[in-house]
């Protein structure tokens, strides 16, 4: 609205627009009184023209707010100091399933289910002690409290009233019907529960079998070991007892068996090992890898001092790993490059570490590497390298029985890491592995 002085400077100009079609002036005294007369006629006129404007104005923010007020998506209640409904939007009398008239005037207790009723109160009590907004969930009743057996859980929001006037303030209250959300959570209990009896039973099963097929393994181991050692036992008392009088092509034969024999006892240790080495317990500590592989390596050219091999171990490697498995993984992988280096004069073994994991993430995992310059092999065959019994070379070209990097790949696995390789025919190769957790 328009200051004074503003005010009457609007008037004074609308009255000499007024005075130009006006009649002749009246003598000087009564000219002035008129004049004034008329001015504060004008002032009054446009106070009210203001003033509809405010109106009108004030008329269409309120209409917005009640539209705001009725339509919105929550519950929206007033609650007084004594706990009785005030007001009400249209939201609220749905979800309560009630008439808003119905609504107003009755203590808001009698819409909450008996049984949560304690709860409530507590809310209002929080409420009037702290003077903090509160929260709560609770039962309502979904048809204005006729049947305990129809409710709905609803997320209460409460704040103080503050201008309450001198009285004891009341509440303002929105609230949401979280019933699905109970019912998603319900399920999900209910889901979680039978996961975990279905895990049990599974586990129970899971160990019954490992016992099971342990008891197997080792009957295996038995059973078959007695009859080979018969065989080759029995293959050499003949080549002892007659050989004078056996053919020289029998005498190949009965060494075929026993070399058969002696093979297949060497194929049920490797069987046995891989088994051992998928039961074995996990017992993480902090272990030298450089120290442990260059004691392998020690071994290796102890066994074979006539080797040229020239071994680069980087110093200060270390990992968080279960020592005795990571023996296993170092042994084989450095026995399986002496081999395949065996047929060069001179020969290079590295043991090292990379920054990259081989997922094209650098610092995600270290990788430790075992890499040669021996025979090396096709990279279209690196699929079949882990495989149980799985060669790239004859046996004629390289002894062994396939075995080791299965035995390798699982134990990395038991680390929750990962293996892989890098090779090309004659130029050797490299195995790469991950031990999460590595220092």
């Amino acid at each position: 609205m328009a200051g004074a002085d503003e005010l009457r400077r609007q008037a004074e100009e609308r009255l000499d627009r007024l005075a130009s079609t006006a009649a002749p002036p009246a003598p000087d005294d009564v000219a002035a009184v008129v004049h004034e007369l008329r001015v504060h006629q004008i002032e009054l006129e446009m106070q009210n023209e203001e003033l509809r404007g405010a109106q009108l104005e004030l008329d269409e923010q309120r209409a917005k707010y009640f539209e705001l007020f009725d339509l919105a998506p929550v519950g929206y209640l007033t609650i007084d100091a004594r706990g009785v409904i005030g007001d009400a939007n249209i939201t609220a009398a749905h979800l309560l399933g009630v008439e808003r008239q119905i609504l107003v005037q009755q203590p808001f207790s009698a819409f909450v289910l008996a049984l949560d009723r304690d709860v409530y109160y507590l809310h209002q009590r929080a409420l009037q002690k702290t003077g903090e907004p509160q929260s709560c969930e609770l039962r309502l009743l979904g048809a204005g409290g006729h049947a305990e057996t129809d409710y709905f859980w609803a997320r209460l929001q409460g704040r103080l009233q503050h201008d309450a006037g001198g009285e004891p303030p009341g509440f303002w209250v929105t609230f949401i019907d979280v019933t699905g959300q109970h019912k998603a959570e319900a399920e999900i209990r209910s889901l979680n529960a039978g996961l975990e009896e279905r895990v049990g039973t599974r586990t129970a099963q899971l160990e019954t079998t490992n016992k099971e097929l342990e008891t197997f393994a080792y009957s295996v181991s038995h059973d078959l070991r007695a009859p080979l050692r018969t065989i080759d036992g029995f293959s050499q008392m003949v080549l002892e007892d007659a050989g004078d009088r056996l053919t020289v092509e029998d005498r190949e034969h009965l060494q075929r068996v026993r070399t058969a024999a002696q093979h297949m006892a060497r194929l049920i240790d490797d069987l046995l090992g891989l088994s051992r080495a998928s039961r074995m317990d996990l017992l993480r500590k902090d272990v030298d890898v450089s120290a442990m592989a260059t004691a392998v390596l020690d071994e290796l050219q102890d066994a074979q001092p006539q080797r040229r091999v020239e071994v680069a171990v980087a110093p200060g490697m270390r990992a968080e790993a279960d020592a005795q498995l990571l023996h296993i993984i170092l042994v084989n992988l450095l026995t399986n490059a002496w081999k395949f280096t065996s047929k060069h004069e001179e020969a290079r073994i590295e043991v090292g570490v990379s920054d990259s994991d081989g997922s094209g993430h650098h610092d995600q995992k270290r990788a430790f590497f075992v890499r040669d310059d021996g025979a090396g092999f096709a990279m279209d065959r690196a699929a079949q390298l882990f495989g149980a019994f799985q060669r790239l070379h004859t046996a004629d070209e390289f002894e062994g029985d396939g075995i080791g990097l299965a035995t390798v790949q699982r134990l990395v696995l038991r680390h929750g890491g990962r293996i892989w390789a890098e090779a090309e025919v004659e130029k050797g190769a490299t195995f790469f592995f991950t031990l999460p957790g590595e220092a």
